[in-house]
């Protein structure tokens, strides 16, 4: 490449055409590509940008090109360029040029080009658009053959490559000596800018599966997230999370977005919101370590060596900063291949077939989950998962796969039923015909009643001693029983089989019922524990519930009722108000609410101590670390308060902050207890006005699946103590998307190992 003299008249005038006048007629929404060129010490920068007519300063237009650069404006040299956004990626490359003003003397320049792009698409295509382009621009068939040819190729290719709104390119003198070997690698930076909110913005653009460490640099005031996972956009089961100046004062490793904690290091102002600082993450051989600095392995700061049990490979990345700072990540990569558009066509349809099996297959296992500890046919499975006949033989193979895999079992001739990851090979799960005799010492006097699936896992992680009885039938209702001890209580828990029609259903739990009590003859107390819908309050954290807290009934008044009912709604004539016939549920003996209210004085007491479950949480999730759910907590930003208006706009607020003494010790993604009355009934959850004012009306904090069956057992049975735990899994009533149902689950059932640890 020649290098030209910058006065060139002959090849300005090639590119620019005459003199620009001040417009007669011009469409204001027109779009041109305005050229600006400065200098600043020994840098010359030229800036190519999409502008409208509207935005056009024409007092410093000079020229304006024609022929096959129309379309195409310079400005007039300026001694500055306008501030503007941090760029959203760059590309820095070295450049070999021979000058001809100096007898073709060698000369080596480091040139950047930065850019900047139009609407919201995802990183991976910016990236892609701007490697096309530069590709494109340094394409060595037709290489420019001087600056002045660079500059008028590069305007030309912006016209074409539409999503690009600005191009910068910087061209700096370096003194290195010129090197006979090939040129260096070509550096591409891309640019991250994430909020002053704990929003994790996933980097598809940066891959990170086909290595072991990566480097970058960031500029923020204080607490930096980075978080590496196995699985994209699932930042709470299989990630690491780093994070980098907590308050400025410390750097922490956790296990999991908000997780346990796994090493931490002081590291006071480590980052800075004024300049840019550089670090390097590694997790070569399971072995995490972040340190500062360009060159990976030195002046580290933070590691952990991960046990084997929580090892995983690496396959996505994600940055965050939360309501300390705002952050400008930059990360380097080499600049990569393009992939051939036949290649990402084909790759693309596997991916949706893939897809779509995914979903059946996940659908034949929520079918079994459902049914547990009933078994289903092979026909009513593909029945429920809508799978056609003409996909019949790869339905049949997924199923002997999951087989393969432990999650299902052929229990009968084409009769499937779920299997629990830890009953594999377990000698204490057995199936029976008839429960083994239980001396009265062995006969628990507490049973706790579970719906779903992960609330059964939930559950039975907290028993200990613990041993599994599975009465089996081919026709009819099996059942399902976990014997053991949860502190000094000898306890029973049981599965209530979902699926089919809903009378069914319900004639099912009451039989269900009524058979553990006579089954066990000396339960005293009944728990039902597991997943309900939060009543959220849009003001007051005080009587605000959110994702993952836990509702316990309790009486709000004198009625003592702990759960309500909704059987019907009647329109109030002339209003916008409703009347509600409904029908509640209290429990006779009050040893259990004794023992909440004992739990919660003590709690309150002590709001600087663990919480003890949060103890029983992790024991939790190490236990069910292998099985198909996943009991970590998501992550918060999944947490969203909306509401819907009458005229049918969501709008979606904030959730209400503690104030006072009450916030110093609470963090976001913490466990809240709440009191108060459990409502159901399929006629208020369903819309959103008449379950905030059935709530308000009767002392709600929690809804769930209609659990009126189950209580009607109960009161027939003459069983006077019961109690409801909820863990709060969406804004409905808990069967809303599985994402929270596990987590929620283990965290009704970890508060439902506190309260029977201290029960007397």
């Amino acid at each position: 490449m020649e290098k030209s003299p910058d006065n060139s008249k002959s090849n300005r005038r090639s590119l620019i055409g005459d003199r620009w006048g001040a417009p007669k007629d011009h469409r204001v929404n027109k779009e041109e590509i305005v050229m600006t060129a400065s200098r600043r010490d020994d840098c010359a920068m030229i800036r190519l940008e999409r502008k409208c007519h509207s935005e056009i300063d024409f007092s410093q237009v000079h020229f304006i090109g024609g022929g096959p650069y129309k379309g195409i404006m310079v400005n007039k040299t300026a001694s500055n360029l306008e501030e503007v956004e941090p760029a959203e990626g760059r590309l820095e490359f070295l450049v070999y040029l021979s000058d001809m003003d100096h007898d073709n003397l060698s000369v080596q320049d480091y040139w950047t080009l930065r850019f900047w792009f139009l609407g919201r698409a995802d990183g991976v295509t910016k990236k892609r658009a701007f490697t096309d382009y530069f590709q494109e621009l340094m394409n060595p068939e037709d290489f420019p053959k001087n600056y002045i040819g660079f500059v008028k190729r590069a305007l030309v290719l912006l016209k074409k490559y539409s999503l690009i709104k600005r191009v910068e390119l910087l061209v700096e003198k370096t003194e290195e000596p010129p090197s006979n070997d090939s040129l260096p690698p070509i550096k591409s930076f891309i640019t991250v800018i994430t909020p002053d909110a704990y929003t994790y913005q996933f980097v598809p653009e940066v891959p990170v599966s086909n290595k072991t460490f990566l480097t970058f640099q960031l500029k923020a005031a204080a607490n930096a997230y980075l978080a590496l996972s196995a699985v994209y956009s699932d930042l709470e089961r299989k990630t690491y999370e780093i994070v980098i100046g907590e308050n400025n004062r410390r750097s922490l490793i956790r296990e999991g977005s908000l997780g346990q904690l796994r090493a931490e290091a002081m590291t006071i102002n480590i980052l800075s919101e004024k300049e840019f600082r550089y670090f390097w993450v590694s997790w070569a051989d399971h072995h995490i370590e972040v340190g500062r600095g360009t060159k990976h392995g030195q002046s580290r700061f933070l590691h952990w060596h991960v046990p084997p049990n929580k090892q995983f490979n690496i396959n996505c990345l994600a940055v965050a900063t939360d309501r300390a700072s705002k952050g400008q990540w930059e990360f380097i990569e080499m600049l990569e291949q393009k992939v051939g558009d036949f290649a990402r066509a084909a790759k693309k349809a596997r991916l949706k077939s893939s897809l779509i099996w995914l979903a059946k297959k996940q659908k034949m296992i929520q079918c079994l989950e459902d049914a547990y500890p009933n078994s289903m046919s092979a026909q009513d499975i593909f029945a429920n998962c809508k799978v056609k006949q003409s996909d019949m033989i790869t339905a049949v193979v997924w199923l002997n796969d999951l087989q393969k895999r432990g999650l299902i079992k052929e229990v009968d001739k084409g009769m499937w039923m779920r299997i629990p990851v830890s009953q594999q090979n377990n000698p204490d799960v057995k199936m029976v015909e008839e429960l083994p005799f239980l001396s009265h010492q062995q006969q628990p006097t507490i049973a706790i009643i579970t719906s779903l699936y992960c609330e059964k896992l939930a559950v039975d992680a907290m028993i200990e001693e613990k041993a599994t009885f599975v009465k089996y039938k081919t026709d009819g209702d099996s059942q399902v029983y976990t014997l053991g001890r949860i502190g000094k209580h000898r306890v029973v828990s049981t599965k209530l089989s979902k699926g089919g029609l809903q009378q069914k259903s319900m004639i099912s739990a009451e039989n269900t019922i009524t058979r553990l009590l006579g089954v066990f003859s000396r339960v005293e107390h009944v728990l039902l524990v597991g997943v309900g819908g939060a009543v959220p309050h849009f003001s007051d954290f005080d009587k605000h519930v959110r994702l993952g807290d836990v509702v316990v009934s309790l009486p709000v008044d004198r009625s003592g009722s702990v759960y309500v009912h909704c059987q019907r709604v009647e329109k109030i004539a002339g209003s916008y108000g409703y009347s509600y016939v409904t029908r509640a549920w209290n429990s006779a003996t009050q040893t259990l609410q004794k023992a909440v209210q004992f739990l919660r004085r003590d709690i309150e007491r002590n709001p600087h101590t663990t919480k003890p479950w949060d103890l029983y949480i992790e024991e939790g999730k190490e236990a069910l670390e292998n099985e198909e759910s996943d009991f970590h907590r998501p992550s918060i930003t999944r947490d969203k308060l909306l509401f819907t208006q009458r005229n049918g706009t969501v709008v979606q607020y904030d959730h209400p902050k503690p104030t006072g003494h009450a916030s110093q010790n609470y963090t976001d993604g913490q466990i809240t207890i709440r009191y108060g009355v459990i409502g159901s009934g399929g006629l208020v959850t369903r819309n959103q006005e008449m379950r905030m004012e059935f709530a308000q009306l009767n002392g709600i904090k929690a809804f769930d699946l209609e659990f009126e069956a189950v209580l009607d057992s109960l009161e027939g049975n003459r069983n006077c103590s019961f109690l409801i735990i909820r863990g709060m899994a969406d804004y409905g009533d808990g069967t809303g998307k599985k994402g929270w149902q596990p987590y929620a689950a283990l965290a009704a059932a970890a508060y439902t190992k506190c309260l029977l640890t201290i029960l007397e």
